[in-house]
């Protein structure tokens, strides 16, 4: 038995000594995310539109998270309209964002090792970059919205006799200030850990640091970060709304 599976099976054992029954959905919902993006690749190599792709893969994958693993109640649909509904708004502001700042492609350094493969595939790398972002972010976004609208409806349960929208949603604010800090270190964390290969990667190249944190790559990276942070600051509050108005709207 190799590392990988090892590292599985004891993941696949906590996740059973942890949630018990409910592990079947997760753990089915785990491998139908992993199915569905090598899904998501063939559909590419069939030449469908990188962008639709993208979006399709997004939408199952929230369904999958969100409606499968977790069950289809008032959280989860609060948490996945306000999803659908903000990606449609981050998709229309970030795809010319991101093609203005052109990260796309490759860069130098990695042109010299791809140099004996041929480029020369029928995919747009500036609609690939765009995606790849895209669905970088949705991770963050569906976390984040699944976290709020799961805290707004305990607090809309517990309390629901004296509560109108402004004291549910203030009572949610408080968890999203909670909650806010500690998702966009967690983005923060994950730059760190995958961007220090790269910055090593440089230093054995000889680049200099103000190269390199001008490079593509670095860039590339980091804008994903960025993009998810801001991203997460604005679901948040924004799942938070529409939480607030769902569940005091069903129960009216």
């Amino acid at each position: 038995m190799n590392v990988i599976s090892s590292l599985l099976l004891v993941f696949i054992l906590l996740v059973v000594l942890i949630l018990g029954r409910s592990s079947f959905f997760v753990l089915s919902g785990l491998f139908m995310n992993i199915l569905l993006f090598f899904l998501l690749i063939f559909c590419l190599h069939l030449g469908l539109s990188v962008y639709l792709a993208a979006l399709a893969y997004i939408l199952l994958n929230s369904l999958i998270t969100l409606g499968y693993v977790n069950g289809w109640n008032e959280k989860t649909k609060a948490a996945f309209y306000s999803l659908i509904l903000f990606s449609f708004i981050v998709s229309l502001i970030f795809i010319p964002f991101i093609q203005k700042i052109s990260i796309s492609g490759f860069s130098s350094q990695e042109l010299e090792e791809l140099a004996a493969f041929n480029l020369n595939v029928p995919v747009s790398f500036t609609q690939l970059s765009v995606s790849v972002i895209l669905i970088g972010v949705s991770g963050a976004l569906i976390d984040g919205s699944m976290s709020i609208a799961s805290s707004t409806a305990e607090i809309f349960h517990q309390r629901y006799q004296k509560l109108d929208v402004k004291m549910l949603f203030k009572s949610s604010m408080s968890v999203v200030r909670s909650i806010l800090n500690s998702t966009v270190n967690t983005l923060l964390f994950a730059f760190i850990s995958t961007g220090l290969a790269l910055i090593f990667w440089y230093q054995d190249l000889d680049i200099p640091w103000y190269e390199m944190m001008n490079s593509q790559a670095f860039v590339f990276e980091f804008a994903v970060v960025i993009l998810s942070s801001i991203s997460v600051a604005f679901i948040l509050p924004f799942t938070s709304i529409i939480t607030c108005y769902y569940l005091l709207k069903k129960s009216s």
